[in-house]
C-alpha cells in the first residue's frame, strides 16, 4: 500500500539541505579562495535550513516530527533481520539521520566562528576569543571528513535498498509516497511559511552581526 507520508515542505527542505551541504563541501575543499563567498553563503543557508527543520520537527507534518524518530539497537538488528514490518522511519535510517544532522549542526556552528587569520572569517568571529576561534576552526577543518563519510554511507544505503530490496528510498522523498501501512498526511503551508520566516530572520541576524 502506497501512502503519502512525506509532506511537501519536508521534501523541499530535504533537497535544499542536500544541495547546501554538497555546495559547502565542494567550495570548502576546492582550495579556491574565490569560492569562499559561496561557501559562506551556503553555510548560512544550511543554518537557516537547520532552524527550519528543528521547527518542523516540533510542529510540522506527522512523520516529520521528532517524536516519531525512535531507535534502539534491538530495532536496528530486527530491521536487518527483516523481522519488522515496513515502517515510515527505518531504525538505521533514523540513527543515520540523527548523527548526520548533529554533525552538520556542529560543522555549521563552528563555521560561524572559524577564521583563516588572513582573508576569511565567520560572521561571529569578532565576538569570541582567539582560543575559541581556534577551536572552532580546528573543528571546522575536520568534522567535514566525518560528514563526508556518513554521506557516502547514506548514498550507499540508497543504492543497496534500491537494487537489493527494490525499495527506492530517494524516490519516496520526491513523490512523498512510500509503500507502508501508515496514516496519510496533508501539507500545512501556513505553518511552513511561518517556520521559513523564522529561519530567514535568524540568518538575517547572523548576517547583520557579521
Amino acid at each position: 500500500m502506497h501512502n503519502r507520508v512525506w509532506d511537501l515542505p519536508l521534501r523541499i527542505w530535504h533537497w535544499l539541505f542536500a544541495m547546501g551541504v554538497g555546495t559547502c563541501l565542494v567550495t570548502g575543499l576546492s582550495g579556491d579562495i574565490g569560492w569562499m563567498q559561496w561557501h559562506q553563503r551556503s553555510g548560512l543557508m544550511i543554518i537557516g535550513l537547520v532552524v527550519f527543520r528543528v521547527g518542523w520537527g516540533i510542529w510540522g507534518g506527522r512523520y516529520a516530527r521528532f517524536r516519531h524518530y525512535r531507535v534502539s539497537a534491538t530495532a536496528i538488528r530486527d530491521h536487518f533481520l527483516r523481522r519488522l514490518d515496513p515502517q515510515v522511519h527505518t531504525p538505521p535510517g533514523v540513527a543515520l539521520a540523527v548523527v548526520l544532522f548533529s554533525l552538520v549542526i556542529l560543522q555549521a556552528s563552528a563555521g560561524l566562528f572559524a577564521t583563516d587569520d588572513i582573508f576569511n572569517e565567520g560572521p561571529l568571529r569578532r565576538y569570541v576569543t582567539d582560543a575559541f576561534a581556534g577551536t572552532a576552526t580546528w573543528l571546522h577543518h575536520r568534522v567535514h571528513w566525518i560528514i563526508s563519510g556518513f554521506i557516502v554511507t547514506h548514498l550507499s544505503a540508497q543504492l543497496v535498498y534500491g537494487l537489493w530490496f527494490r525499495d527506492s528510498l530517494w524516490l519516496s522523498m520526491v513523490t512523498g509516497h512510500k509503500s507502508v501501512d501508515a496514516l496519510p498526511i496533508h501539507d500545512d503551508f501556513r505553518r511552513a511559511a511561518l517556520t521559513a520566516v523564522v529561519s530567514i530572520l535568524v540568518v538575517s541576524v547572523l548576517v547583520a552581526a557579521g
